[in-house]
């Protein structure tokens, strides 16, 4: 690498919160020292992680996949190897190589810090076999050995074109012959892909099955999903580079992190640590030793009566402490005590740390204390954010340990998180209070009390549109909101209370995002996400089960009809979607086509919002078996029981909450979208969005999200203060639900499975707990 290189790799590491290490030091390559000028770099050995094929299993060719990339995608690294496990085939031996740093590359101009590294895989394996290369942005949906073992005729390498090159399958001894590890080093990806693909034959199509680029995703078809738009990966890794919005395919990722955390799953363990965590050791045993009485006075007073000290630590501290070094972490002999004291973590690979700090809340029965130097040489998480988010996630295993956190930076200014809930909470502590603060809409008010239901804390339901609601002691710890109006009240109990209350809200709050302490947001409403917003797919809705003597009384008034029963479920006019007579009897009649054609009838319910026009011509339309309910009619609302009998559903596009609730049943949902009718300023500013590019969301033919530019980010800067509220967009609901219009959608079920959409539930409650129990920073 060239010494302006160099330069530069080391500004993008400081930019992305990591920092720069040697590349013989990091951990997947054997120190191969920099080439001779003229001479071309030595191939480095790269040291798989192996998932080991089950004992007596036949006799198979190891699945060898390449993976390009880096520090600061270390949590979708994580979930790259988590799906990997949950498809793989147990009686196949998979070897997987983390091309991480490897030496000898001018990074100059690539866009990820692994651009080049997937043209030196015929050298890194040997010249010989075949090889799957991955990029690290990417989960699996399907066993990879499907493709590994796939017939390659004459081509050299699969690919979706001769350029795409982030999924590939390669045959190596055929590649050598224009990809090797020198040309790599040294050769733009443009010349490398056009090199490859000159000679006829050599590249072959590969099935889109296996590259899947975002909204190119088919459920249940699909084997392998690209997050291919960098401001839309749902792990956030460079929030210095872009302003990350909602991915609808979120949850596919999302879900699977919830289970890996779930189970403790990580890449690597403590009886089979990283290749290169027996060299950070040493790195972090020559740190200067660092005085603890200030870190023991605090365990005592919170306390904690032994304690033990691990890393680097002054000898002059109590001489009879336990001792450990990092090193030691790994043995299974250590005995627990009230306390552990750390330092120097930030001097090992990332890919150890959650072990490590997993480690040391086993052996801490009450407290964790960590300390990390940020910026220090050869530190690989540089960030305060993300050092809490990584303790954080390692915590939730141990709900009964409490842990402070002191990050000093390279001022030499410490800054300190304290989570002592655990401690608080056994104390005798009451149970945190809930206000819940309802306005006049009818579906946000049952969204906030379904959440407080489910947290299982004791809450008061407060109107805040009532002309009496008083403002008055004792103030809640926790106050849910949604919407505009109630969020305005929410804010005033903070403020009253001297920022006692804790503030979650609900969709979007049309004010600065960073004056709440949760902002919990679907992808409808278009708002960029920060560290305290929270992503789901679909509104948080809980489940109302009728009993089933009511139940088998609606069977009997559908009795006559035949079956499939098909629920049509229908809304209305909402900004900026509209439901007249002509688009009513559009709905009646593909609807009722959809019937006719599978031989079964309609069981059709209207809303509040459905006008007693569109209902007319929506009914006189239908030309199907047909039972039907209009709003407000003395009749009982069918709405439970058709969520609970009913074999298929139509729903109107425009409500997400009916959307939702009918995917949860996991049976066939077809949308029917509502046309758009703006009034004039939306019509000016969605104009002015599509002119300054900051709406648009797919580029060209494939489909693949446009990456965010500067203005883009600037603009979402403006939304996140909450001076621009964007047009809502029921469309990208439609995408994270996977429902199709009709009569497509009624032939298969959402793409979004009940138990994606149970899993989103549990991470906005875990979220919202983490207001009242996390870390505060201490002074």
């Amino acid at each position: 690498m060239t010494f302006f290189a160099l330069k530069i790799d080391k500004a993008v590491r400081k930019l992305l919160g990591f920092h720069h290490r040697s590349p013989d030091s990091r951990p997947q390559s054997a120190a191969s020292g920099a080439a001779a000028e003229g001479e071309p770099p030595a191939v480095p050995r790269i040291v798989p992680v192996v998932l080991e094929a089950r004992p007596g299993a036949p006799e198979a060719p190891a699945v060898r996949i390449f993976l390009g990339t880096e520090p600061a995608q270390h949590r979708a690294e994580r979930i790259f190897f988590y799906s990997l496990e949950r498809v793989r085939d147990p009686l196949r031996r998979y070897e997987v190589y983390r091309m991480t740093g490897l030496p000898g590359f001018d990074r100059k101009g690539w866009r990820t810090n692994f651009t080049n590294f997937r043209f030196a895989i015929p050298d890194l394996a040997g010249r010989q076999g075949r090889a799957i290369y991955t990029d690290v942005d990417q989960i699996f949906t399907a066993d990879p050995a499907e493709l590994f073992d796939q017939p390659m005729g004459e081509h050299g390498y699969l690919a979706l074109l001769p350029e795409d090159t982030a999924v590939m399958l390669i045959d190596c001894e055929r590649m050598i012959r224009c990809w090797t590890y020198a040309k790599a080093c040294r050769e733009p990806k443009k010349i490398l892909c056009a090199e490859a693909a000159a000679e006829p034959g050599r590249w072959g199509a590969l099935d889109p099955l296996w590259h899947a680029r975002d909204f190119e995703f088919r459920p249940g078809e699909t084997k392998l999903l690209h997050y291919t738009a960098l401001h839309l990966q749902p792990w956030r890794p460079t929030p210095e580079q872009y302003s990350y919005q909602i991915h609808p395919l979120a949850e596919h990722f999302l879900s699977l992190e919830q289970a890996a955390d779930r189970e403790g799953y990580e890449i690597y363990v403590a009886t089979s640590p990283s290749p290169g965590f027996a060299a950070g050791c040493e790195q972090a045993a020559r740190l200067p030793a660092e005085p603890a009485a200030d870190l023991l006075r605090q365990a005592r007073a919170l306390g904690a009566g032994q304690a033990a000290l691990v890393g680097a630590w002054s000898a002059a501290d109590e001489p009879s402490l336990p001792r450990w070094s990092l090193e030691q972490l790994g043995r299974d002999d250590l005995p627990v005590q009230d306390a552990v004291i750390a330092n120097g973590l930030e001097r090992l690979p990332v890919e150890d740390l959650p072990w490590l700090l997993d480690r040391l809340f086993r052996l801490g029965r009450q407290w964790v204390f960590v300390k990390a130097e940020l910026g220090a040489e050869g530190s690989m998480i540089g960030s305060l954010d993300g050092w809490r988010t990584l303790v954080r996630r390692v915590a939730l295993r141990y709900p009964d340990r409490c842990w402070q956190l002191d990050c000093r930076d390279r001022r030499g200014r410490t800054q300190r998180f304290r989570a002592d809930f655990a401690q608080r909470a056994g104390g005798g502590r009451e149970p945190p209070r809930v206000w819940v603060l309802q306005g006049a809409r009818a579906g946000d008010n049952a969204q906030l009390t379904d959440i407080a239901e489910a947290l299982g804390w004791p809450y008061e339901i407060k109107r805040a549109d009532a002309s009496g609601f008083a403002l008055s002691p004792p103030w809640p710890d926790l106050v849910l909101s949604a919407g505009r109006h109630t969020a305005v009240v929410a804010r005033q109990i903070q403020r009253q209370s001297q920022g006692h209350a804790r503030l979650v809200v609900l969709g979007r709050p049309r004010a600065s995002l960073d004056r709440f302490d949760r902002v919990v947001t679907t992808p409808q409403y278009g708002l960029p996400l920060r560290g305290n917003v929270v992503d789901l797919p679909a509104p948080f809705i809980g489940e109302h089960p009728l009993d089933e003597a009511t139940l088998d009384a609606w069977r009997q008034r559908f009795a006559h009809l035949p079956r499939p029963w098909i629920a049509l479920l229908v809304g209305g006019d909402t900004i900026p979607y509209r439901l007249d007579e002509r688009t009513a009897t559009t709905l009646g009649r593909e609807a009722g086509a959809a019937a006719r054609t599978r031989g079964g009838s309609l069981l059709v319910s209207t809303s509040p919002r459905t006008s007693a026009d569109a209902t007319d011509a929506l009914l006189a339309a239908i030309d199907a078996p047909l039972w039907s309910y209009r709003f407000g009619s003395p009749d009982d609302n069918p709405y439970r029981a058709l969520l609970a009998l009913a074999d298929a559903f139509v729903v109107t596009g425009e409500s997400v909450s009916m959307l939702t609730e009918a995917c949860m049943t996991g049976r066939p949902v077809a949308v029917f979208p509502l046309p758009l009718q703006r009034h004039r300023k939306a019509r000016l500013q969605h104009a002015l969005e599509r002119r300054l590019g900051v709406i648009e969301r797919v580029a060209g033919s494939r489909g693949v999200p446009r990456q965010q530019n500067r203005l883009g980010r600037l603009y979402d800067e403006v939304v996140a203060a909450g001076w621009v509220k964007r047009e809502r967009c029921v469309e990208q609901v439609h995408l994270a639900l996977g429902v199709a219009p009709l009569p497509e959608g009624l032939d298969h079920p959402p793409g979004l499975s009940p138990a994606l959409l149970a899993a989103s539930r549990e991470r906005a409650l875990q979220a919202i707990r983490e207001v009242v129990q996390a870390e505060r920073p201490v002074s």
